[in-house]
């Protein structure tokens, strides 16, 4: 090679095919390190929209139920002692009476086992029932799921002997619940 080519061949040739394969291998990184970016925003906006879908999804759940659970507040800060009788003089004309009868309601003015431990203003019921276990259970069902607050304190069955001795299912149900009220929320 002569003197006149050697400089052409590194400087014309050798140092451009270098250059442009630098700037090939920069350009190629750049092209796939946007292209995992892409992939990477694309995924986010995607799980974006299906967040987006579900909170619409679920708004749509619990619009109907929040005038129920304004209900439910003000159920909570009502008086329980009134509430479970109105709860109970709902209910029990549903039935017959040798489905279900209401023998007895009393509010004691002692706290029991669970109103001495309770930092809120507690009532508590003792209530009495005849009849079959089926109307009893669902008493105790509404009674419960109508007063969140209520908790069943004392639960005492006995089978009725002196009427009705060949009805099996007629039983005596004494029941005690104390129930809460809800404290005041300071603003």
């Amino acid at each position: 090679m002569s003197a006149y080519t050697r400089p052409i061949l590194r400087y014309g040739l050798i140092m451009p095919t270098m250059f442009n394969c630098l700037l090939l291998g920069g350009v190629i990184a750049g092209v796939s390190k946007l292209g995992t970016l892409r992939v990477e925003k694309e995924e986010r906006y995607i799980e974006h929209t299906q967040r987006l879908a579900a909170m619409k999804k679920l708004e749509a759940d619990l619009a109907p139920k929040r005038k129920t659970f304004q209900d439910q507040k003000i159920l909570l800060k009502g008086d329980p002692g009134q509430l479970f009788t109105r709860i109970l003089d709902t209910l029990l004309p549903k039935f017959r009476e040798i489905e279900l009868e209401r023998s007895g309601i009393v509010f004691p003015l002692d706290h029991g086992r669970f109103g001495s431990q309770i930092k809120t203003d507690a009532a508590r019921v003792k209530s009495s029932f005849q009849g079959g276990l089926g109307p009893m259970q669902e008493a105790l069902l509404q009674v419960e799921s109508l007063m969140p607050q209520a908790v069943l304190e004392e639960l005492k069955i006995t089978r009725k002997t002196n009427q009705l001795l060949d009805q099996r299912e007629y039983l005596m149900m004494e029941i005690t619940h104390t129930c809460w009220k809800a404290l005041e929320e300071k603003k």
